[in-house]
């Protein structure tokens, strides 16, 4: 939490909006983690991220089986930052 207002507050000073890509959030974590745990949750289904962010629990979905999943998110720097992290996790979503 530090790290991220201290962040905050840095980006705030020259005119950035937060990055809300660069953290995985505690409510992301925790459904990756379920999704993980419980994969027939997801198998075999299509999967929305919404708000995906990093792309966190697109990729949590993938591994846990999905047919298809949608990484969707308003901030321009996610598309990269999910790109990143699907490329290192050898995973391919929307």
């Amino acid at each position: 939490h530090d790290l991220w207002l201290r962040t905050e507050e840095e980006l705030a000073e020259i005119g950035l909006p937060p990055p809300f890509w660069a953290f995985a959030w505690a409510g992301g974590q925790g459904l990756a983690r379920y999704v993980l745990d419980h994969p027939g949750t997801v198998r075999g289904k299509r999967v929305l991220d919404f708000a995906s962010g990093s792309g966190l629990v697109a990729i949590a979905a993938m591994k846990a089986g999905a047919a298809e999943v949608i990484a969707a998110d308003i901030d321009p720097f996610c598309a990269t930052a999910i790109a990143l992290n699907l490329e290192a996790n050898a995973v391919v979503v929307e």
